[in-house]
């Protein structure tokens, strides 16, 4: 547990550092350009460093680097003296899409490195006791694994019950003497340290308000690996519940999809689930939970109970016969482009504030919002790359841009009904910035003036450099069916861990 704990120590606060210093420089390189766009003093982004960093400087990662040696040689001597305990957590909340928030717990950087390697030994030694069924908070699982095994398992049928069910508050409810007893019951592999590290997480600080419940101590701490060891442990019995039973399903944490060409067998396991939620100590959230429907394809006549043509799990939406993004994700990616249409485009203009030294024969203004647009959709793919793999062999490599949430989407109609989108929005932003500029500028951007076609494969020419700019602008359709290919070729370890795929449909 403690070997080469300095090293693991400076490293995640390493790489807590890398990521504060790109998105500061991210949000420098904006305000750079907002000034450039600007003739007076423009409205700046601010840096905002995360609030838990004046709570503890074990927070702090810049001081946690500096003195990690000296941290892990205490808490090494702690653990072997059996006196370790983590330092209380810093908390903060996170929204949910259905209202309210989720109160979220941080870990000091140190005590999130031990929680990782207890969570990390404990899988290795535990995972063949845990479910395949179960996608969550596992190294050998992702979120895309569950979307392809569910999709695989269906798409053959023509008509399946299912059945939909979440838990109400199941980290902040779950009882720990469940946990233990699970744990006992299963059998799970962990040493005398390890069991005395899980307590003591568990026990510092409470989980939720009031720490207890009718005397019992309850919930899990959620924002430490560990919890997410113990949440599924604490939903195995379920899974194997419903493996007996014979039926499909998935779960994500507390998330359960369950599937059924048997109204008697999904009925069963409809019973199992509000047992085994009552045992838990976490009711089922009925709100977010519709029940048995039949799920049948389009074209399918009504049924005698009721229908749905598609489920939603885990960000995506599917139906018999296709994966598609969920709405909510759509939505995301719409706000996304008009953000970046307004900030590059329109502000300015709009606020009679636009520095015509920009607007150049290529409109600079322009040609940043298409690079960012096209990182938005690529990660740092140029166009020609994406349609070089399209037509060509794909690498096996790790995607970025929000496509990479989506390498199983195969609606391509929705794709191409948001590339028109985006091009109609960008067309229609072009000709208001040039009819609230026309009047002032000396010479009269390409981009002015083109239908929606040729702006879609708009190529300038640079007049300092005399290069070609490509200003094509970027398809979802397009770098799908690259992923897609990817997929097929090296499978979806290779394209994508899939690991925030949760977070960006949550958040």
């Amino acid at each position: 547990m403690w070997r080469e704990l300095d090293k693991a120590i400076f490293d995640s606060a390493t790489r807590q550092i890398r990521d504060f210093e790109r998105y500061r420089k991210d949000v420098q390189d904006e305000n750079a350009r907002r000034k450039r766009r600007s003739l007076n003093p423009p409205p700046l982004l601010e840096i905002v460093r995360p609030s838990r960093w004046n709570e503890s400087p074990a927070f702090n990662p810049y001081l946690v680097r500096k003195r990690s040696a000296s941290i892990a040689h205490a808490i090494t001597e702690k653990l072997k003296s059996g006196t370790y305990v983590p330092q209380r957590p810093a908390s903060f909340g996170v929204p949910k899409p259905s209202g309210g928030e989720r109160r979220v717990n941080t870990y000091s950087i140190a005590d999130e490195v031990i929680s990782r390697r207890l969570y990390q030994s404990l899988m290795g030694k535990n995972s063949a006791k845990l479910s395949a069924h179960s996608f969550a908070y596992r190294n050998d699982r992702t979120p895309h694994d569950a979307i392809s095994y569910i999709h695989n398992d269906i798409k053959n049928e023509h008509r399946l019950f299912v059945a939909e069910f979440d838990f109400s508050k199941f980290f902040d409810l779950i009882s720990h003497e469940y946990v233990w007893e699970t744990f006992s019951n299963l059998g799970i592999i962990a040493s005398p340290l390890e069991k005395s590290l899980i307590r003591t997480f568990l026990a510092h600080p409470p989980s939720s308000a009031d720490g207890l419940r009718n005397g019992k101590n309850m919930g899990l701490p959620q924002g430490t690996s560990i919890s997410l060891f113990l949440a599924n442990v604490a939903a195995t019995p379920i899974d194997r519940s419903l493996e007996r039973l014979g039926v499909g399903f998935a779960r994500y944490a507390d998330d359960t999809l369950i599937w059924s060409d048997s109204y008697e067998k999904i009925c069963t396991a409809s019973r199992i689930l509000q047992e085994a939620a009552h045992e838990i100590g976490s009711p089922i959230n009925f709100e977010k939970s519709p029940g048995i429907r039949i799920l049948s394809k389009p074209e399918a006549r009504p049924s005698e109970i009721e229908e749905t043509k598609s489920i939603n799990y885990l960000g995506h939406t599917l139906g018999l016969s296709s994966i598609r993004m969920r709405e909510t994700a759509v939505d995301r990616i719409k706000k996304r482009v008009q953000t970046l249409i307004y900030t590059n485009l329109l502000m300015e203009p709009l606020r009679n504030n636009q520095n015509m030294d920009a607007i150049t024969s290529n409109d600079r203004d322009y040609v940043t919002y298409v690079w960012q647009l096209r990182r938005y959709l690529y990660g740092p793919l140029s166009e020609n790359d994406v349609r070089r793999f399209q037509h060509g062999t794909v690498p096996a490599m790790s995607f970025q841009g929000v496509m990479s949430f989506f390498p199983l989407v195969d609606h391509d109609k929705d794709l191409v009904e948001l590339d028109v989108w985006i091009a109609t929005q960008t067309w229609l932003a072009l000709k208001r910035r040039q009819r609230l500029l026309a009047t002032r500028v000396t010479r009269v951007p390409r981009t002015w003036g083109l239908s929606r076609s040729q702006l879609i494969q708009l190529k300038v020419v640079s007049g300092t450099t005399g290069e070609e700019i490509d200003l094509r602008l970027p398809s979802l359709r397009r770098i799908a069916g690259v992923i897609r290919l990817a997929v097929n070729t090296h499978g979806l370890a290779s394209v994508s861990d899939g690991s925030d795929l949760y977070l960006y449909e949550s958040n």
